[in-house]
């Protein structure tokens, strides 16, 4: 539009993750109260597909999945993992509507003798090979997972911004779900002491809505004023593909040096900026060059040296070690790499401005 800020978001990520959360949450209490059928008979929150609540689950199912389809993650990058992760959760919840589980008469009719009325013509040759509520439990697993991880993703995202806090409660309900759900569904089907996956999609769902209606109304974390003078040195623009990317600066020690980097690059087919893609969990970076750090988060090392390599991330203030002033100045060279496998730089890419690349990194002093 003109006159418009091109900084100015036309869509607020935060009112989006305010509606899906308000859905998430609401969705199971309207489908119960407007049913028609009796408590007791709600075998599942997804049997009100044949109920009088019917337009209610399919239109939040669907509102959820518009909404999915629209967030496109951090926002950094134009196609990062939480970019693929929405994506197919979009369209894990799209196939919850489209093949239902069976309904109170243990079929899909709508009619007697009508043995797929609820599906469309051209879906009910599938259902042939495969029943819908085969592909329905499937989908909505697979839903659950991505969102799952798309809640360990914000906790790694608050943890680069500093929020703690913030980043220790999406953790929480990250894990929560992951444990919680399983254990209901185990228990249920062994006491049968409750109608298991009732209760599995109504906590699922209540997490969900939890988590990401908490992630709209956060305030943005203000870092305090850097005190310090600063003294600008160096940008340099850092290609991924490379071992341990050559700076030419030179390290001095002792001194105080503070890292901003800006921009994307790729790893295979996920785009990121210099935090990295993923959560830090050591189960799945023990072997990155730096352990305990995300995939592709920037780090850097003194003259190749693996024993001084360090973590730098998007924004970090680093002490130069001392001690090394008398070594040669080819060996006090800095050196940048995305934290990754040692073998698995072949596919590391650098990217184009219209993409969100290049990555650069702003080195200045502190005195």
């Amino acid at each position: 539009m003109k006159g418009q800020d091109p900084t100015t978001r036309v869509i607020n990520h935060k009112t989006l993750r305010k509606m899906i959360g308000a859905i998430a949450f609401l969705m199971p209490i309207a489908v119960i109260v407007f049913s028609g059928k009796p408590f007791h008979e709600m075998t599942s929150i997804s049997i009100s597909y044949w109920t009088d609540a019917n337009d209610i689950f399919v239109g939040s199912l669907i509102a959820v999945a518009v909404f999915l389809v629209a967030y496109n993650g951090t926002g950094v990058c134009k196609k990062d993992i939480e970019y693929w992760l929405s994506k197919l959760a979009c369209t894990f919840a799209l196939l919850v509507v489209i093949f239902p589980t069976k309904n109170f008469n243990g079929n899909y009719e709508r009619l007697p003798g009508d043995k797929y009325g609820a599906l469309p013509g051209w879906l009910q040759p599938i259902a042939e090979v495969i029943p819908p509520n085969y592909m329905h439990g499937f989908a909505a697993v697979f839903l659950f997972v991505c969102l799952i991880i798309l809640m360990a993703f914000f906790s790694q995202r608050a943890k680069n911004k500093k929020a703690y806090v913030r980043a220790k409660h999406y953790l929480l309900i990250s894990l929560t779900m992951a444990i919680s759900l399983p254990t209901i569904f185990i228990v249920g089907i062994l006491t049968e002491a409750y109608a298991e996956v009732f209760w599995v999609e109504l906590v699922g769902l209540w997490l969900f809505g939890l988590g990401w209606s908490y992630s709209g109304w956060y305030t943005e974390f203000t870092p305090k004023k850097e005190d310090r003078q600063v003294s600008e040195l160096k940008e340099i623009e850092v290609d991924p593909f490379h071992l341990n990317f050559e700076t030419d600066f030179v390290i001095e020690g002792g001194v105080t040096y503070k890292f901003e980097a800006k921009g994307c690059w790729m790893d295979w087919f996920l785009a990121c900026g210099p935090d990295g893609w993923g959560p830090d969990w050591k189960i799945f970076t023990r072997k990155n060059r730096m352990p305990g750090q995300p995939f592709f988060k920037l780090c850097g090392n003194i003259g190749k040296d693996e024993s001084t390599k360090f973590e730098i991330g998007s924004i970090r203030e680093w002490d130069a070690p001392t001690g090394i002033d008398h070594l040669p100045p080819e060996e006090r060279k800095l050196y940048l790499f995305a934290n990754d496998w040692e073998s698995k730089y072949e596919n590391n890419e650098t990217l184009h401005p219209t993409e969100g690349g290049p990555l650069k990194v702003k080195i200045s002093r502190l005195d």
